[in-house]
């Protein structure tokens, strides 16, 4: 077998924490924090993996899978465009981490202002 996935839907646990990571909520935690302390761990796990697999056989592919869906504007004001545009980036910052190797801009702002402070 040469093609695998390191985490299938690894976004989901955004949306769904206990299905898609085990998460459950200690009163008073910042969800937030949580989820995606628990998604780094999840996207280092699947870098790790990723590096195994081709140390194993350097014909591996090795790929990722998201939870699919796009986020639809409500209406066409600025705001709503805007918030409908931050959903998707939700999604698509583990594609950017696989991908990459490393964080978006755009996510570590939205990390350092809505999760961790």
């Amino acid at each position: 077998m040469k093609y695998w996935l390191t985490f299938n839907e690894i976004n989901i646990l955004l949306a769904s924490p206990f299905s898609g990571a085990g998460l459950l909520f200690q009163e008073g935690e910042n969800h937030d924090q949580v989820k995606y302390q628990a998604a780094h761990h999840e996207l280092v796990a699947s870098a790790l993996v990723t590096k195994i697999a081709h140390e194993v056989d350097e014909q591996n592919q090795v790929g990722c899978m998201l939870a699919g869906g796009n986020f639809y504007p409500y209406s066409c004001k600025p705001e709503d465009v805007l918030m409908a545009m931050e959903k998707d980036r939700e999604n698509l910052f583990f594609i950017d981490v696989q991908s990459r190797g490393y964080y978006p801009s755009y996510a570590q702002k939205v990390l350092t202002k809505r999760v961790w402070y």
